[in-house]
């Protein structure tokens, strides 16, 4: 599968990628690129009858990286100023960083309205690593139906 998928990827140049021995890493040539552009990492295992193709699709790994911290930020500094606030209305003090409470709720939902954006973005460039996949696959048969 792997001799298929690199050769497709050589021949077609719609899809950029690479291949391990039972791993594809398929991603946007730079030309088609943006930086919404998902990524798609496939491995297939071979089995009695035929093999189990598995596959992750999602952005690339600094995009996702820069997600995951500022959701996590988000996230800390709701729970530290929610602290804090409730700390100082209780001992009866002026609360200011009760304030942090709705801040840290629309910085997430802001957070959260980004990345639903880079998904509508990447969606026809997912499809496209998709459908090449598909043309991968039924080559793959094709050439195995040919052999029998």
């Amino acid at each position: 599968m792997d001799q298929i998928i690199e050769g497709l990827i050589k021949k077609k140049k719609e899809v950029a990628g690479s291949t391990l021995e039972n791993h594809a890493y398929l991603k946007i040539p730079d030309h088609d690129k943006h930086y919404w552009s998902p990524e798609f990492h496939v491995t297939v295992e071979k089995r009695e009858k035929g093999a189990l193709i598995r596959g992750v699709v999602g952005p690339s790994p600094r995009v996702w990286t820069m997600f995951m911290f500022f959701y996590s930020a988000a996230v800390v500094f709701f729970f530290l100023g929610t602290s804090m606030g409730v700390s100082q209305w209780m001992l009866g003090m002026d609360a200011p960083w009760l304030w942090s409470i709705p801040v840290c709720i629309l910085l997430y939902l802001v957070i959260l309205g980004a990345a639903k954006f880079g998904q509508y973005r990447g969606k026809k460039q997912m499809i496209r690593l998709w459908r090449f996949l598909d043309h991968a696959i039924d080559d793959g048969e094709k050439k195995k139906s040919d052999e029998d």
